[in-house]
């Protein structure tokens, strides 16, 4: 879109309804950006979840071997 298109748009429909429409688009840009960011930070939490499940499940293990060892 070059400038003379803008100004065509302008004087044609009027200046507050340019801005609300301009101002609606960068809104919606934003958005889109940020639920894609939000989508890959989910992600990354998921697999620290599951990394940090499996530690548990591990150390559970190993306490559950010392108990068996010390007669417990």
């Amino acid at each position: 879109m070059d400038i003379n298109a803008i100004s065509e748009i302008v004087s044609t429909v009027g200046f507050p309804i340019v801005c609300f429409l301009m101002c609606g688009w960068y809104v919606k840009y934003r958005e889109d950006k940020n639920d894609e960011k939000l989508d890959k930070l989910n992600m990354l939490h998921d697999n620290e979840s599951r990394q940090m499940i499996a530690a548990l499940n591990n150390n559970t293990l190993a306490l559950q071997k010392l108990t068996d060892k010390l007669g417990g």
